[in-house]
């Protein structure tokens, strides 16, 4: 019986028999990830530029593959690590600093039959595909992301019980930080402290830059990252809002509270049952093929509107997660598929106002209704 990789594999083969694509490149990301186990490398906060990057990835076909293309510096090492007791993995060339790129990648696309369609994945590079139609003139390149796309919406059980365990991990997270909370803090003192803890509870990371603000009187709200502008110390009446999730076996978790300071503004209580009335409305009709995204959407924000506080409610009610932090389909406006079954998303409704008020969960669709990742309390949290 084929594991789950191998049988990821002939679905995606399937997909392209059925799309017309006769091969597939996919550079290394959350969809090769998706496809074969091989994780997608940490990025650094720079680019570092190695030889054959256009290239880094593997390629498939209907017949063949996966073969993966890796430069030597940096990559090669990494790649045959991820890659062993995965017997599905057809081959892995490396291209040398000294080695001829297009010669390299010519002979990987001949092994997979120089195919006259090739599917991509959206974010592909131009210098990849303009390498690709030098080599084989007339290929016709194709976006492979819808495909791809509907594979990952709905969940495994190998991925629900992951995404379940980074849940857990980023309960403990918060509650962490929540104990390290004190007047004089700030907003820069208790990101650093949530990146800490994320790797001491067993994560590889963040799946986004951590973001913390404070808000309440007299307190400018800024949302930029840097040191000058996010050193505002607790002080008694402000409300911290926290944003932050972590990887956890190439999988990421999205994760929001609120904590007051001392006694808040009055309307930090108002806004405080508002959101997480809001949040468990929308949880319980999380059912499979009853509700679409769009619909969803406006369940979220029914009660916050009806308090008249709509235009706070600033952004969408939440997003897909799994291996990305955001992936579609998304809860909004514009996205119309009805939920299916062991999709998962983050459920997160806020109020912009006197005070920020959010919180944040990921949440399964089951035929019960949602089910959350995370159980931290969603009562008053106060210093």
């Amino acid at each position: 019986m084929p594991n789950v990789y191998e049988a990821r594999i002939e679905r995606m083969r399937r997909k392209m028999a059925e799309t017309g694509m006769r091969g597939l490149y996919l550079m290394m990301s959350s969809d090769l990830q998706y496809l074969t186990g091989v994780e997608r490398q940490l990025h650094n906060p720079t680019d570092d530029n190695k030889h054959g990057d256009e290239v880094y990835g593997a390629f498939l076909s209907l017949e063949s593959g996966p073969v993966f293309l890796v430069p030597r510096m940096g990559a090669s090492a990494y790649v045959r690590q991820q890659a062993e007791g995965k017997p599905w993995i057809e081959d892995i060339v490396v291209l040398n600093d000294g080695d001829d790129t297009e010669h390299v990648t010519r002979g990987v696309l001949k092994r997979i039959g120089n195919p006259e369609t090739l599917g991509v994945s959206g974010r592909a590079w131009a210098r990849s595909l303009l390498l690709f139609q030098r080599i084989l003139p007339g290929i016709q390149i194709v976006d492979a992301s819808i495909a791809l796309s509907e594979m990952r919406a709905r969940k495994d059980e190998e991925e629900i019980r992951i995404m379940k365990e980074a849940g857990e991990i980023t309960d403990q997270v918060f509650g962490a930080v929540l104990r390290q909370m004190r007047l004089g803090v700030t907003e820069h003192d208790l990101i650093a402290e949530t990146n800490r803890q994320i790797i001491l509870h067993g994560g590889s990371g963040t799946s986004f830059h951590t973001n913390i603000w404070v808000s309440g009187p007299g307190i400018k709200i800024m949302y930029a990252r840097d040191g000058k502008t996010r050193n505002t110390p607790l002080q008694p009446g402000a409300v911290v809002a926290f944003d932050f999730g972590i990887v956890y076996k190439g999988y990421a978790s999205d994760f929001g509270r609120t904590v007051a300071v001392g006694e808040p503004v009055k309307e930090y209580r108002r806004y405080h049952d508002l959101v997480m009335a809001a949040q468990a409305l929308a949880i319980s009709a999380m059912r499979p093929g009853q509700i679409t995204c769009a619909e969803l959407n406006r369940v979220g924000r029914k009660l916050i509107e009806e308090a008249g506080l709509g235009p706070n409610f600033t952004h969408r009610l939440g997003h897909g997660i799994g291996i990305d932090v955001h992936e579609p389909p998304f809860l909004y406006e514009l996205q119309h598929d009805l939920l299916e079954e062991n999709m998962c998303f983050t459920i997160e409704p806020s109020i912009r106002g006197v005070v920020d008020v959010r919180v944040e969960d990921i949440v399964q669709v089951t035929r019960a209704g949602g089910v959350p990742f995370s159980h931290f309390s969603h009562e008053y949290l106060a210093i």
